[in-house]
C-alpha cells in the first residue's frame, strides 16, 4: 500500500491534535510506504511522524519557490504512485474546494495546492481520503466538490 499526503503550509495546535488523533486510528496501523512533500505544515508532520509509526517515507523536494513548482512536486508524487495498486492520497483540506478546482491533467488549484493535488490525484484514479480540518457537521457532506462524490450504482431495468 502506498499513501500520499497533501495539506495546508500552516497547522493550528488545533489541527495538529486532530491530525495525531487521525494518523493514530485511521493511518497509522496500515502497512504502508508514506509519500510527502517538504514543505511546512501537513508535510513536516508527516514527516515528523513517520519515524515514530516506523514507516518508508519518501519524499518529494520542489525544485524552486514559485507556485507552479509546488504543483509540478506534488503531481510527481502523485504520478509516482498512481499505476500502484492500492494507492491512495489522504488529504487534510482546511478550506472548500474553490470552484474553479476540477480533475484534469492541467489542473489549477485556483490559489490551494491541497485541493491542486486532490483534484490531480482523482485524474489520475487514486482513492481518496478526506478529513477537512475546518469545521464540518458529522455526516455533511454538502461541502464536498462533485467530482469526489461517489455514483451510487443505479438499479438496471429488465424493461
Amino acid at each position: 500500500m502506498h499513501i500520499s499526503f497533501t495539506g495546508p503550509r500552516t497547522l493550528t495546535k488545533k489541527q495538529e491534535k486532530d491530525i495525531y488523533k487521525d494518523f493514530s486510528y485511521f493511518i497509522a496501523n496500515h502497512a504502508a510506504t508514506w509519500h510527502v512533500g517538504d514543505a511546512a505544515g501537513l508535510d513536516n508532520f508527516v514527516r515528523r511522524a513517520a519515524p515514530y509509526y516506523k514507516k518508508e517515507l519518501i519524499v518529494y523536494e520542489v525544485e524552486g519557490n514559485q507556485r507552479w513548482q509546488y504543483a509540478k512536486r506534488s503531481k510527481r508524487m502523485i504520478d509516482a504512485i498512481a499505476d500502484m495498486p492500492n494507492s491512495w492520497l489522504y488529504a487534510f483540506p482546511n478550506k472548500k474546494c474553490p470552484d474553479k478546482c476540477k480533475p484534469e491533467k492541467n489542473v489549477s488549484g485556483d490559489g490551494s495546492g491541497t485541493w491542486l493535488t486532490i483534484a490531480y490525484a482523482r485524474y489520475k484514479g487514486l482513492n481518496i481520503k478526506l478529513f477537512p480540518q475546518f469545521e464540518v457537521e458529522t455526516g455533511d457532506h454538502s461541502w464536498t466538490p462533485d467530482w469526489l462524490v461517489e455514483e451510487s450504482p443505479k438499479q438496471l431495468s429488465l424493461f
